[in-house]
């Protein structure tokens, strides 16, 4: 969406800033909202959680714990190759985050492994749909 290439990882930062203004879209709309990205960062993930809240959203995190094996095996299958020292590292992150997310301010924590992650249903039931509240302008 910033850049013609995907693998430009030189607006990182870009697509972090629009992932979020869009976000905050979404919330102040009270619609809800999906960040499908790796957050293998900390601060990527209080960011999200530092939004939610404000928005007064309850927030859920949904971890793969995939063993670097599948991860280099389905990198092999994909089109568009990420490098194999990018993905060792986001690996790297991954552990990390395995150790510290339990910890963090997110209301709801899923780790799924190969076997839950295959076997998974997800469904969305009904939520209560807050009305918009109308703020005084500044």
């Amino acid at each position: 969406m910033i850049v013609d290439d995907p693998a430009d990882q030189s607006v990182t930062q870009h697509a972090f800033d629009l992932m979020y203004f869009i976000i905050e879209k979404r919330l102040r709309l009270r619609r809800l909202t999906v960040a499908d990205a790796t957050n293998l960062k900390r601060e990527h993930r209080t960011g999200l959680i530092r939004i939610a809240k404000r928005f007064q959203f309850n927030t859920a995190a949904i971890v793969f714990n995939l063993s670097i094996e599948t991860c280099l095996a389905r990198n092999a299958a994909r089109k568009r190759k990420v490098p194999e020292e990018a993905l060792r590292s986001q690996y790297d992150l991954l552990e990390t985050t395995l150790r510290t997310i339990e910890n963090e301010a997110f209301n709801y924590v899923y780790v799924l492994d190969e076997v839950t992650q295959s076997n998974l249903e997800v469904r969305i039931g009904q939520y209560l749909s807050r009305p918009l509240q109308q703020r005084p302008a500044p």
